[in-house]
């Protein structure tokens, strides 16, 4: 009897919480986010998940559980938290964009859960005799472009996707080249008729020792791989850019002006390398290894120490910076708009973040959670600033290598998104078309809106950069889904602050005070 007083008891306070605590539950047919104690003790594995769903049927639209949901991921935190990630299932197909997150506490109950789960799918049309062939899908999505060669082999992977309110079967297929211009495109095929349904790109348009300057003036040592060569008794040495002294290796590249990545190893022939934009981009690279190592004992970009390449001189006068899915590039900038774009410790911690936010939650790149995703890397590169240049830290993006010839300004303003013509206020939201001339609904003019948000946060007298850091890491990695908007952004970051320093704390509020400023409720 004991057992199912507690249940009773569970399901109450569920009931109570989806109409007092949930962002959004309009959206879904499940509340986007609830908290509070949420059920009785489970396992804390997807059978506990399984079991959470199905005793809250109702609540979620789920028949069985077992059939629905299947895990994408696991981890376990420092506060001993265990959060599951999983992927909702219609008829053997994920629903793209429809994971939950349920978490669990010490003992196992679930105290928090948040995602998207619509039961609308499952009325989605399905009959896979119907279906074009994967190949045939990734053969229409190429033919949508012109480019010299793929960096990667197409892969079509089938979904159901929410097309004007109804689910529907599409395969997305991930089209990466680098000329003309550099693509990472996500394109979405309808997998009966074989149309194009949507598309957007994810690059918009960042054991011996030597010396080296970088294009701020920085004075650095860096660790190289010294190699001594003889041939014919002509004896050459090579200083290379490779770094082995951290668990994921960090290699910097050049291309010579050209676009083959990642290029050849650069290298210099003294143990004083003179090109300020290599000596940068391999520095930075190691200041955003050691920031997230440091802070979060996060091993790399995708937590597994995967190699951190980075390839500088990419075209000729080329104003970009991007990570393309596996690596970091850099352009020299034309020497108006831009310099060499890995002279910005902010711009390098930035582009890296896309890859360790590609890891974890895998923000879709368009709409509010496209815009969160330059927010998050527009905060975290400006955390990295501060952890490593503190004697010029500042809320601008970019600034050491935007419009060299102007002073003071950045490709954008943290503490004052206005000052570079962006929103600051869902007031000011703009709604753009989510195309590449809309910027895929906006992601770099309303991340204005969580900017302001996030400068407001670390500055609050309660907070400061180092529990921001925590927040924001906590957010991304622990409650940010793929589709997470603003506000299942604010809910993710009051639950991050309630888990690190409780319910009512001034950390809470002061996280609260920061979304209300924006207009994000």
């Amino acid at each position: 009897m004991k057992k199912i007083v507690s249940m009773v008891t569970a399901l109450s306070m569920f009931t109570l919480l989806t109409s007092t605590s949930v962002a959004n539950a309009s959206q879904n047919t499940a509340p986007d986010f609830v908290k509070g104690t949420l059920s009785g003790k489970f396992t804390k594995d997807i059978k506990g998940v399984h079991n959470f769903f199905n005793e809250n049927k109702s609540k979620f639209g789920v028949d069985v559980a077992e059939n629905e949901l299947t895990q994408l991921a696991s981890q376990a935190d420092n506060l001993g938290f265990t959060h599951i990630k999983a992927q909702q299932m219609v008829n053997g197909i994920p629903v793209f964009g429809n994971e939950y997150i349920v978490h669990f506490d010490k003992t196992g109950q679930v105290y928090a859960a948040n995602g998207n789960f619509d039961a609308k799918a499952k009325k989605a049309k399905i009959d896979k005799t119907k279906f074009i062939a994967p190949s045939k899908a990734a053969l229409l999505a190429q033919a949508q472009f012109t480019f010299d060669s793929l960096q990667m082999a197409p892969n079509a992977k089938l979904y159901l996707l929410n097309v004007n309110n109804e689910f529907i079967p599409v395969y997305e297929v991930r089209v990466n080249f680098l000329y003309p211009n550099p693509g990472d495109w996500h394109v979405f095929v309808n997998a009966v008729n074989g149309n194009i349904v949507k598309q957007y790109n994810t690059i918009s348009g960042v054991a011996a020792t030597a010396t080296g300057t970088t294009l701020i003036g920085e004075v650095k040592t860096l660790n190289v791989d010294k190699v001594t060569t003889t041939v014919k008794r002509t004896t050459t040495t090579q200083y290379r850019l490779i770094d082995n002294t951290r668990p994921a290796s960090i290699t910097t590249y050049t291309a010579n002006s050209g676009t083959i990545l990642p290029g050849s190893v650069f290298y210099g022939t003294t143990a004083s390398i003179t090109d300020k934009a290599a000596v940068s981009a391999h520095v930075y690279a190691g200041n955003v290894y050691d920031f997230y190592k440091s802070k979060f004992a996060r091993n790399g970009i995708n937590n597994a120490n995967m190699a951190m390449k980075s390839t500088v001189h990419y075209k000729l006068n080329y104003n970009n910076a991007f990570w393309n899915g596996s690596q970091m590039v850099y352009g020299d900038g034309d020497g108006t708009t831009f310099t060499s774009l890995s002279g910005a410790l902010d711009v390098v911690g930035h582009e890296m973040t896309h890859g360790v936010n590609s890891n974890s939650a895998n923000l879709v790149y368009e709409n509010q959670s496209g815009a969160l995703s330059e927010s998050i890397s527009d905060t975290f590169g400006t955390l990295i600033e501060f952890a490593y240049q503190p004697a010029k830290f500042d809320w601008l993006v970019g600034e050491d290598i935007y419009t060299p010839a102007k002073a003071g300004d950045g490709l954008r303003n943290m503490a004052d998104p206005a000052a570079q013509g962006h929103p600051a206020h869902m007031s000011q939201f703009k709604v753009l078309p989510n195309t590449q001339a809309g910027d895929w609904g906006g992601v770099h003019s309303n991340c204005g809106i969580p900017n302001k948000a996030m400068y407001l946060t670390a500055t609050n007298a309660s907070i400061g950069m180092d529990k921001m850091a925590q927040l924001c890491y906590r957010a991304l990695t622990v409650y940010y889904t793929s589709t997470t908007n603003f506000s299942q952004a604010r809910a993710a970051f009051v639950q991050s602050a309630t888990d690190l320093y409780g319910a009512g704390s001034a950390e809470v509020a002061a996280v609260n005070s920061a979304w209300d400023a924006v207009g994000v409720q």
